[in-house]
């Protein structure tokens, strides 16, 4: 139970500690060195009261032990700016550039990426992401670092083994890198979050498909009274895109569609009458990190975002 919790914390202190310090420590939670790594973790970063009892426990009694931080503090958003293209490639964008990026339909893995991705093992890895954190340090430099993320479904206790991996496969291609890694049900920090959606997926299970937009238009298609409750099921339970858009991997659609389903009791887009037929018929799997990413990165190619 330890190693999941230390390692969620050690997720928690990236962006927070310096990037040295937090591969050193996710080395010994790897390594099973637990006393250690919590009593570089304990007051590093903003941490709650439950946090610092979580550490607490693994250091010897009568520790010096730090107040718990405000709770607008702990896990406050990162001030980094996130891009999922290396920022060399800035001035190529007069305005803005690309918010997402899904390199696996046609773009670009360059090595580095493939270092990391060999020691993965696909068949447990749901996805793997890349992007470049932008700081600017006191001086008025600019730092631009590196950062990947890896969503796994190994056992708690196996991730800091997996992000050890990777941090090592990056430092012997000569080029260290923060490694992400974490599982897909269990709570994602600010900072990955933030570093993820605003990112390049490098790789995935499957191959990308079609993502489909729903018109959004006068509702004429009239839906049967024993399929509305699925289909408002259906969509209404779709991670959202946007504040304004919902996507199961194959189609997008306002978020208010449901609504008006129920309303109105008809749909506007013929096609997504079809595919919620479909779905009613045969559940498809919810759609992840993966499919959403995937699907926001189709509308940003199409110029629909």
């Amino acid at each position: 139970m330890s190693t999941g919790l230390l390692h969620l914390l050690c997720l928690r202190a990236a962006g927070r500690i310096p990037d040295d310090d937090l591969a050193g420590l996710r080395t010994l939670l790897a390594r099973g060195d637990h006393d250690a790594c919590a009593a570089g973790l304990l007051g590093a970063f903003p941490q709650s009261a439950a946090e610092i009892a979580v550490l607490a426990a693994l250091l010897p009694p009568r520790t010096p032990l730090p107040g718990p931080a405000a709770d607008e503090d702990v896990d406050a958003d990162p001030m980094a700016l996130f891009v999922p293209f290396p920022p060399a490639d800035l001035p190529l964008y007069a305005t803005a550039g690309p918010p997402v990026v899904d390199e696996t339909a046609g773009g670009t893995v360059d090595d580095l990426d493939r270092a990391l991705l060999d020691v993965l093992d696909p068949a447990r890895t749901t996805g793997a992401w890349r992007c470049w954190r932008i700081t600017r340090e006191p001086d008025g430099t600019v730092d631009a670092v590196r950062v990947y993320l890896v969503e796994a479904t190994v056992p708690d206790d196996e991730l800091p083994a997996v992000a050890g991996r990777g941090q090592r496969a990056l430092a012997d291609a000569g080029h260290a890198a923060p490694v992400e890694v974490y599982r897909s049900d269990l709570p994602l920090p600010a900072y990955q979050w933030t570093a993820r959606s605003r990112s390049a997926l490098i790789w995935a299970p499957q191959p990308p498909g079609e993502v489909r937009l729903a018109a959004d238009g006068d509702a004429r298609l009239p839906v049967d009274d024993d399929e509305v409750a699925a289909f408002v099921t259906h969509l209404r339970s779709a991670p959202a895109l946007t504040a304004h858009l919902r996507t199961d991997g194959a189609w997008v659609w306002p978020a208010d569609v449901a609504d008006r389903l129920l309303d109105e009791g008809a749909l506007a887009d013929e096609g997504l009458l079809r595919h919620l037929r479909r779905c009613r018929a045969d559940p498809p799997e919810p759609a992840g990190a993966v499919a959403v990413h995937r699907a926001l990165a189709a509308l940003v190619r199409a110029g629909a975002l």
